[in-house]
């Protein structure tokens, strides 16, 4: 007897991970790198690394959940199973750095040179002198 199940590809599985957002970020968690893996085997069963960002997230459930919902709705999987790991420190810096879209650190518009802003601190002051209008 000849099996018509057919494996799915890797491929197939990563597009339907396309959309699986990250609850908090609220991006594809593809776009976000925190897929560490994708194993496919002969019989069906599909393995999804994720990496989370924190050790203790909070919604590490939500996203076991949301990716064995998207896995499974892919022809020819049988069985999904999630394996959860924790970023590094060099990832989340990389994470930050991508969801700010720049390599550099945040630039303060006041500290530039040229800049016409001037920024004084009232320490204190009687009311009604003005100390809002400087």
């Amino acid at each position: 007897m000849v099996s018509t199940q057919t494996v799915p590809s890797v491929n197939a599985v990563k597009t339907a991970l396309d959309a699986v957002h990250d609850p908090e970020i609220n991006r594809p968690i593809t776009e976000l790198g925190m897929v560490k893996d994708v194993t496919v085997s002969a019989d069906g069963t599909v393995g999804v690394a994720v990496w989370l960002t924190v050790a203790g997230c909070p919604m590490r459930d939500t996203i076991t959940s949301r990716v064995s919902t998207a896995v499974s709705a892919v022809p020819g999987v049988r069985n999904v199973r999630v394996e959860l790991d924790v970023m590094s420190d060099a990832q989340r810096t990389a994470l930050r750095r991508q969801l700010r879209d720049t390599a550099e650190e945040p630039r303060i518009p006041f500290a530039e040179p040229g800049s016409l802003t001037r920024v004084y601190c009232v320490a204190s002051g009687k009311g009604g002198v003005g100390k809002s209008s400087v």
